[in-house]
């Protein structure tokens, strides 16, 4: 399973062209213009949705993080960036175990998604969400997600497969940039839970546990 979500991209351009549609056409019923006329119109609109195009998915993809838009944060309610690599520790409350544990954020101005990896298995998020405060000061990384873990049975693995829910409060004036908080899962025969805490390490992703 996965996030189902607009298609922003799609939505913004369909819009633009269903607009430039209608307005030639009541230029046309109301003979406001000729048909050559409308023809110069469509051809212009490209010089506008194109350069608007390209301006929207830079955005998207690049900008939204720079120091530019990350000072309009709170009027755009634009999001913290989570990019990255973080590593730490997971300490399970039921069996009083501590293992090293990592997520790798992907993330754009409209989408989000997080993995999980550790010494068990790992993990893929389905509905990952940036909360905040009441008084916006605070940011927490929020994730449903899937799991799947490996357990040995004389000469073969069978795999697990369990959901789980992770709530990341961001320390994003510590340098460098820390997520602590608490997760639970599904787990059967018996659910678990315990504490997270991470410390952003690069941009870059790994994949796997180091």
């Amino acid at each position: 399973m996965k996030a189902y979500r607009l298609n922003l991209t799609v939505i913004i351009s369909a819009v633009g062209i269903f607009t430039l549609l209608v307005f030639s056409l009541i230029l046309f019923v109301f003979q406001k213009a000729t048909t050559h006329d409308i023809f110069d119109i469509i051809t212009s609109y490209g010089y506008l949705i194109a350069p608007a195009s390209i301006a929207w998915v830079f955005t998207n993809r690049y900008l939204w993080h720079t120091k530019l838009f990350q000072a309009i944060r709170k009027s755009a309610n634009i999001p913290p960036d989570l990019r990255g690599r973080w590593e730490g520790e997971l300490h399970n409350l039921e069996n009083g175990h501590t293992q090293k544990f990592a997520i790798e954020v992907k993330q754009t101005l409209t989408t989000l998604s997080v993995f999980s990896y550790s010494s068990l298995g790992r993990s893929v998020s389905l509905l990952p969400e940036i909360a905040k405060s009441e008084n916006e000061r605070t940011f927490s990384l929020c994730y449903l997600w899937q799991g799947e873990t490996q357990t040995p049975m004389k000469h073969v693995h069978q795999r697990i497969t369990f959901n789980g829910y992770t709530i990341l409060k961001l320390h994003e004036h510590e340098k460098p940039k820390i997520l602590k908080g608490f997760y639970f899962t599904s787990h059967k025969p018996k659910q678990t839970r315990g504490r997270i805490e991470l410390t952003w390490v690069s941009k870059h992703l790994k994949k796997k546990l180091e």
